[in-house]
């Protein structure tokens, strides 16, 4: 069982973000008296529920004395505390922290809402003279180094990878692991396309100080301080959370973590997340663990999370079915640059063999795969230039010339694939076991795959991302770390 521990809601860092960013706050008292408010987050894999304080003078890093709210927590102010009587300290990021008190007496938390604002200036797809020297067609380790990837007890692996759509230098690279520690588990993240990596990624929690389990990270395209990170499976830092100055530091909104009471479902556990190609602030998210047992609605399933205004407020779209299981990819199916669907167009892919369409934003759901679903550990999807839709997948990957509607299986396999992706002209994909080569297609094929060069990894990609200014595919390639492929 999960033990889950509450929290002071201002018990953040919170930085001023860079590149004319920063952090707009609402706070609205909703009662409370002198008890610090509560917020619920992860602490790993075993133990047991504990109810919110139900006094105390200021909780842990709390913005002030008397439970008041300052939200320049940690470092604000004098003894940790951000101020007194209610009057918050300056932040760590360099903003004001003063938060308002909750005052009065009987109960219920402050609401804390936080949303990024600002935009990039003039992107850079240059890379610098320190980065990775790479030879065309030949696959090249740029991971950090003294991460112990690979197998045994302690096996340390990758999962997800991000680039700057603004920046083509940063990039990002989730390490996760069965023991975090020993793994060096966290967000990465270099800014000299791989040359050099820096652990980012601190939270303020009572069992964690960084993420420590991340899956998938998204960057807003407008704003690059703007990043959503989901973090499960096991660790002590799941959850959904929000960086404002690009991954340095992280927060979970409060309607997030609130979640369990609000709407009577287990959350933190996430899985995947997708953001509408127009709408950073608008995005969805999946879950790895269960929204409940046999005694609730959830029937041991879970559904789609859906957020419009950067995770501050949430929808739960439940599970078509029971047999949906847990543990999925979601995608929308929308691309805007090939007038191709919407925002309530979605894919939502399954472990056991199947994908659900939904086109009116998860209110109903179409079976349209009962030939293939992901493979364990997640999926991804890729359009061409000519609209076909491409998604990795179980036994094999698949193929839709209608936008999901239908789907055919491609290549071969019977392990399993988690990435595909293509550069305009190819496809690249990898089984996730092996020993396997990587493998490719051209575009103008897209069902027949051949050896890509006698190159030969372990496990195959769980992600991949590619920079096309620059002509170089990258790998978030699993128990081997980030891989760079200069394919021109």
């Amino acid at each position: 069982m999960r033990k889950l521990t509450w929290l002071g809601s201002d018990a953040r860092t919170v930085a001023v973000c860079a590149i004319t960013s920063v952090v707009a706050w609402s706070v609205v008292a909703c009662g409370g008296g002198s008890n610090s408010s509560a917020r619920v987050s992860s602490a790993g894999d075993s133990g047991s529920e504990t109810t919110p304080p139900n006094g105390g003078s200021s909780g842990k890093n709390a913005g002030g004395s008397s439970g008041s709210g300052g939200a320049g927590s940690a470092k604000g102010g004098t003894s940790s505390t951000g101020g007194s009587s209610g009057t918050g300290g300056k932040s760590a990021g360099g903003m004001s922290g003063g938060g308002t008190s909750n005052g009065g007496s009987g109960g219920g938390p402050v609401t804390v809402t936080k949303t990024c604002t600002g935009s990039n200036g003039t992107c850079n797809t240059t890379l610098p003279s320190g980065a990775p020297s790479l030879t065309a067609g030949t696959w090249a380790n740029i991971g950090p180094t003294g991460v112990p990837f690979g197998g045994g007890n302690s096996a340390t692996f990758t999962q997800g990878i991000a680039m700057d759509p603004c920046n083509a230098s940063t990039l990002y690279l989730c390490v996760d692991g069965f023991d975090t520690a020993a793994s060096k588990a966290g967000l990465y993240k270099s800014t000299d396309a791989g040359s050099s990596w820096n652990l980012v990624g601190a939270i303020s929690s009572s069992t964690a100080t960084n993420l420590d389990e991340p899956i998938r990270v998204r960057i807003d395209p407008k704003n690059s301080q703007h990043l959503y990170v989901v973090d499960g499976v096991r660790g002590n830092s799941e959850g959904f959370w929000v960086s404002c100055d690009g991954g340095n530091t992280f927060y979970t909104p409060d309607g997030f973590a609130n979640l369990q009471t609000t709407q009577g479902l287990f959350q933190l556990d996430t899985y995947d997340a997708a953001v509408d190609p127009t709408d950073f602030n608008h995005v969805l998210v999946t879950s790895h663990s269960a929204w409940g047992w046999t005694d609730t609605k959830w029937n041991t399933a879970s559904g789609v999370l859906e957020s419009k205004d950067g995770g501050n407020t949430w929808t739960a779209h439940a599970p078509s079915a029971s047999s949906w299981g847990t543990g999925h990819a979601i995608a929308f199916l929308y691309n805007p640059a090939l007038n191709i669907g919407d925002a309530n167009t979605w894919l939502l892919s399954t472990q056991g063999g199947t994908r659900y369409r939904t086109t009116d934003a998860g209110n109903t759901w179409t079976e349209v795969s009962s030939a293939g679903g992901i493979e364990h550990g997640g999926g991804t999807i890729y359009y061409d230039s000519k609209g076909v839709l491409y998604a990795s997948g179980y036994p094999s990957n698949q193929r839709s010339t209608d936008n999901g509607v239908t789907w055919t299986a491609i290549g071969s396999g019977s392990s399993g694939f988690t990435a595909i992706l293509g550069d305009g002209t190819t496809l690249y994909t990898a089984p996730t076991f092996g020993p396997t080569a990587f493998y490719t297609s051209p575009e103008s094929d897209g069902t027949n795959f051949t050896a890509f060069n006698s190159q030969m990894f372990d496990q195959g990609p769980f992600e991949l991302v590619y920079d096309s200014a620059n002509k170089i595919l990258y790998s978030g390639t699993w128990q081997a770390g980030m891989w760079a492929l200069k394919v021109k």
